[in-house]
């Protein structure tokens, strides 16, 4: 062989290795998507960036994500806050977004606690859609949120909170435009980012979003 043929092989298994590489493409942290929906979103957890991105004090026991949720369909697709689910990879906990209402409506009081472990000792991973959640509790070690209702005047305008919470939240919204906006999930104790997941189950099907680098390959 040549060394001009032996110089083109040579780039020409380069180029071969190149394309591989590039036709199996790692996750990318904060980011999923399918035929009908792409996601992209970032975990808020830092209650000084959480008063930043909301313009309010939201107090303690949430964790706050924004979200991009661009539809690929030409039919409107509905995309709201109640297709979202956070799940600790920590402790096993697992919340659905809360309405604006929910956290700061006239009269409720959000009450967060996070419920016993039942059925045996066993802690294996979580797994969702086929994706393990690493040392976490099983699913049924859930954060219970519920609101407690007290005397309401029906004249009442929205608190701040409340204005704040409606203005930059994830909308309820049925169309084929971008919607982006906040997502408000309910978590007792501290976490990072890379520790939970984002669960979407709605008209578009069911995407996972992680926040932590995948691992190489070896």
């Amino acid at each position: 062989m040549t060394h001009r043929h032996l110089s083109m092989f040579i780039c020409g298994m380069g180029l071969s290795a190149i394309i591989a590489f590039a036709s199996d493409p790692k996750p990318i942290p904060g980011q999923a998507g399918n035929d009908d929906i792409d996601l992209a979103a970032s975990v808020i957890i830092d209650p000084a960036e959480i008063h930043s991105a909301l313009g309010a004090d939201l107090g303690t026991g949430y964790v706050v994500v924004r979200m991009k949720a661009t539809p690929r369909t030409d039919k409107p697709l509905r995309i709201g806050p109640d297709d979202f689910t956070i799940i600790s990879r920590k402790d096993g906990q697992r919340s659905q977004a809360l309405t604006p209402e929910e956290i700061a409506g006239h009269g409720s009081t959000l009450v967060v606690k996070s419920a016993g472990q039942r059925g045996g000792g066993n802690r294996g991973g979580v797994s969702f859609g086929g994706i393990g959640m690493g040392n976490a509790p099983p699913p049924n070690v859930n954060t219970d949120a519920h609101i407690q209702q007290s005397d309401q005047k029906p004249d009442e305008k929205d608190s701040p909170l409340l204005a704040a919470l409606k203005e930059k939240g994830l909308p309820d919204k049925e169309g084929t435009e971008p919607l982006e906006g906040l997502l408000y999930f309910p978590i007792d104790g501290k976490i990072k980012p890379k520790d939970v997941a984002i669960i979407y189950k709605g008209p578009a099907g069911k995407l996972v979003m992680e926040f932590q680098n995948p691992k190489r390959e070896r």
